[in-house]
């Protein structure tokens, strides 16, 4: 269906992509240029282009256009909502599901628990919490006793 020049509508899996030897590349499906993919979940599948889904499927469709649906997008350095599928078409965030009834509002509350330790029991803490988080940056651990991870003296 996907040799002709226009029409047709084709439903498939992304497991579909993945050529039967890993490593291999997908081969090519089509050139076509008016291939919309619409991939629902897309935080789960659509980041890895070095031997992952997403790769093949590219590989497989290179001019489509891609659009994917997420209520969970991603910006990390190597997964990344919108470097795959370009800027957000809406973004219905949860102030708006809310106004919507749609769902019901989320309440939180944050608290820090006090502890009152012994003086003679921090050396020990200090030297189980550096084991703990023995190749941590230095931002990172002062960071998470001051955030109640750690403790305070």
């Amino acid at each position: 269906m996907l040799s002709v020049a226009s029409g047709g509508v084709v439903f498939t899996t992304i497991q579909k992509f993945m050529p039967e030897e890993k490593g291999d590349k997908h081969p090519l499906l089509s050139e076509r240029r008016n291939i919309i993919v619409i991939a629902d979940e897309a935080h789960r599948s659509q980041y890895d282009f070095i031997d992952g889904f997403a790769r093949h499927m590219h590989d497989a469709l290179p001019n489509a256009s891609f659009i994917g649906f997420t209520g969970t997008p991603i910006e990390l350095s190597d997964k990344n909502t919108r470097a795959v599928f370009g800027e957000y078409v809406d973004v219905y965030d949860i102030t708006r599901a809310v106004e919507d009834k749609a769902t019901v509002p989320i309440y939180y509350e944050a608290r820090l628990a006090k502890i009152d330790l012994l003086k003679e029991l921090t050396p020990k803490i200090d030297a189980e919490f550096e084991e703990l988080t023995e190749g941590k940056k230095r931002k990172r651990k002062n960071s998470s006793r001051a955030n109640g991870l750690g403790w305070r003296r």
